[in-house]
């Protein structure tokens, strides 16, 4: 049983340290249940997950180590159970914040489960049906003309599993900007300002997600930025008109400074003329 905190009064620090334990135990044990039930229906995962190679390759994986397929079979259950207890893990990250909020803060928080859960559902699926069959097919028919294709199990399950959290998780984003936009943290202004970079960042974002290869960083790197802008929108709905006003002020006043502080230093010197007078004394 997890004793929630009070942050109405000054507690210490490890009463937070024990809240997060209880926690995290009760999240694994749920995904523990979860990969047991996973585990149990592997051979049901793993058809699932070879549907979107291309037919004449299904058959054609092999192995090549006596462990390959133990913990081949290890990795997709966990990914299974990643993807059934979510909303669990999801409403215990919310829970532990939710007494420090305040009420209007809470309402906000509150759709963190149920977006959550869509979002990642969501960018499993878009990865699933839409990004997995054009990859597939295009990097296994790439020299097929030239040799001959043999894919270990370990291997093209690796893929595919990193593939799919790594589209779950990126299609957080909108949710993890709405929630920072909402609590200051930053605005709307700042991201439509910081395009370029949050273009570059998606990219290198996408090189550490996905697998050492162009294509899948490409397949997440727009996506992901197309996420981004999609939380640029959304965001705007949940911020405070009057600060966003306020923030475009205070820029222009200081683009403004620049700007005569600029035109003050490129304005060159005036030189002031000496009139000197010539004195004759008559002797």
């Amino acid at each position: 049983m997890v004793k929630n905190v009070n942050f109405t009064e000054k507690i210490p620090i490890s009463h937070h340290l024990i809240e997060i334990r209880d926690r995290l135990v009760l999240v694994g044990i749920v995904v523990g249940l979860f990969f047991g039930l996973c585990f149990y229906f592997i051979d049901f995962l793993l058809l699932w997950l070879q549907d979107p190679l291309p037919l004449k390759y299904r058959n054609a994986l092999i192995y090549i180590s006596p462990t390959e397929v133990f913990f081949t079979h290890m990795k997709v259950a966990f990914m299974g159970s990643t993807f059934i207890s979510m909303p669990f893990i999801l409403y215990h990250i919310w829970f532990f914040i939710a007494p420090g909020l305040k009420v209007k803060e809470k309402k906000i928080t509150s759709m963190f489960v149920l977006a959550g859960t869509f979002f990642f559902i969501f960018g499993g699926i878009f990865c699933y049906f839409l990004v997995l069959p054009l990859g597939l097919k295009f990097l296994l028919g790439y020299g097929s003309k030239f040799w001959t294709m043999q894919v270990t199990i370990e291997l093209y399950f690796n893929f595919i599993v990193k593939l799919i959290l790594a589209f779950a998780f990126a299609f957080q984003t909108p949710l993890l900007m709405v929630l920072l936009t909402k609590f200051g943290v930053t605005n709307t202004v700042q991201m439509k300002l910081y395009r370029k970079w949050a273009f570059l960042g998606c990219f290198l974002l996408a090189s550490v997600l996905t697998p050492p290869d162009i294509i899948t960083q490409v397949l997440l790197g727009f996506p992901l930025y197309g996420l981004y802008e999609f939380g640029v929108i959304i965001s705007t709905w949940f911020e405070d008109p009057k600060q966003r006003e306020l923030i475009l002020r205070r820029m222009e006043a200081e683009k403004e400074a620049r700007k005569m502080a600029k035109q003050g230093k490129a304005a060159p010197k005036t030189k002031s003329k000496v009139t000197v007078k010539k004195v004759v004394l008559d002797e």
